[in-house]
């Protein structure tokens, strides 16, 4: 993992020093239409500022690979302050089978995503104690995803709760693309619960092959710090609209952005949650192989 993460700072550093010189692609600023309806925060980005840091933050990470606060650092800038919503927007279009957004910016933040990841292990120092909030920030997450899943899965009814009458869309289509957004989230907050159920730790009876064997860790962990990653991206922009006045909510349309609001604190107690699931059933497994 150590090499991984060096290899992938030198190519960060490579693409800074490619845009830095005036290569083309660069994903922010004037190259990026987009950044301001999808909450960029590097919409005015120029690309030899952008590029200089770029490639002293991937030389220093090439030599500081080792060193716990520079990794979470980098892991967070990587993970929530560079991907904007276009991430979770695409996550969501990919069950309707729609690719049509797809652009340089949202290729270069899966890339800093997976350095994100990287960062993260290498920053991570294992624990064995495992924390007693894990049950309620589980609860927590499940419950916070049902808001945006409640006003989508009415809106997919055609029942316009909190916008004003005319505002939806008619056509099979459109509701279709309201219930798999609401679906979605019903979904993630069933599969959330699963952290603290028996079926999250050993597959239930009714899954062919696979019934009574142990869910692998990382089935869970990895699908629950993706989905995190993405509400906190999503929730931080929100957050950042809603204060500077670019959100408004009225009687009439808290329907279109109220439910945004939840993000923030959904990905947070989505992250605290697996992360205790991560720790219990690791600390498990080794409690067991010591008896044993």
């Amino acid at each position: 993992m150590t090499l991984a993460t060096r290899i992938w700072s030198l190519l960060f550093a490579l693409a800074g020093a490619f845009w830095a010189v005036g290569g083309a692609g660069f994903p922010f600023g004037a190259n990026d239409p987009r950044a301001a309806q999808v909450g960029s925060l590097f919409s005015t980005a120029e690309p030899l500022p952008t590029g200089i840091v770029m490639v002293v933050a991937g030389l220093l990470g090439a030599v500081l690979v080792r060193v716990r606060p520079f990794a979470w650092a980098m892991a967070f800038s990587l993970v929530i302050l560079v991907p904007d919503t276009r991430v979770v927007q695409n996550f969501a279009y990919l069950f309707m089978g729609y690719t049509g957004l797809w652009d340089g910016p949202l290729l270069f933040m899966v890339f800093c995503i997976a350095g994100g990841a990287l960062w993260a292990v290498m920053g991570w120092r294992g624990s064995s104690e495992v924390p007693r909030w894990g049950r309620a920030a589980t609860y927590a997450a499940a419950l916070l995803a049902l808001p945006y899943a409640a006003v989508r899965l009415a809106w997919a009814a055609g029942i316009p709760l909190g916008v004003p009458d005319g505002f939806l869309m008619e056509g099979a289509e459109a509701a279709f693309a309201e219930a798999v957004l609401g679906g979605l989230c019903v979904a993630g907050a069933v599969l959330t619960l699963g952290l603290v159920q028996r079926w999250g730790e050993v597959f239930p009876r009714w899954i062919p092959y696979l019934r009574g064997r142990r869910v692998p860790v990382w089935l869970a962990v990895v699908p629950g710090l993706a989905a995190a990653a993405m509400m906190t991206q999503a929730g931080l922009r929100a957050l950042i609209w809603f204060v500077r006045g670019e959100i408004t909510m009225t009687s009439e349309t808290w329907g279109a952005f109220g439910p945004a609001l939840s993000w923030l604190p959904w990905g947070l107690a989505l992250f605290s949650a697996t992360y205790a699931y991560f720790l219990r059933r690791t600390h498990g497994m080794k409690r067991s192989v010591l008896v044993e």
